[in-house]
């Protein structure tokens, strides 16, 4: 009787640690940090599907805000982005566009009329 007693607990003493290990949460995954960090973007393209996997288990745990912050602030990294490029590109339309204007004028007024 007493080897059955010390076997159930020894036994539970096992099965407890076993059960009390935590099972890390994917919210706390390295790739949903990188996502956080540097953006959606710098995600390698070979773990694009772990991470959207890993973003559906965070949501169904209840972290939807975490996600629609990851994701804003993602948009929010490309606008700030965009706004930087925005004044470039105006300004090479400009160059463009005036290098057209002196090549027709020249060519409009170098002709001769017969």
């Amino acid at each position: 009787m007493k080897k059955y007693f010390l076997s159930i607990y020894i036994l539970s003493f096992i099965f407890n640690q076993l059960c009390s290990q935590s099972l890390p949460l994917p919210c706390n995954d390295p790739l949903i940090i990188l996502a956080e960090e540097k953006g959606i973007k710098a995600i390698p393209l070979v773990d694009i599907k772990r991470y959207k996997k890993l973003v559906k288990e965070c949501e169904n745990l209840g972290e939807k805000e975490k996600i629609k912050r990851l994701i804003y602030n993602d948009w929010q990294r490309d606008y700030e982005k965009a706004k930087k490029m925005q004044s470039w590109t105006s300004t090479h339309a400009m160059c463009v566009f005036v290098s057209f204007a002196y090549y027709f004028m020249g060519q409009i007024l170098a002709t001769k009329p017969n």
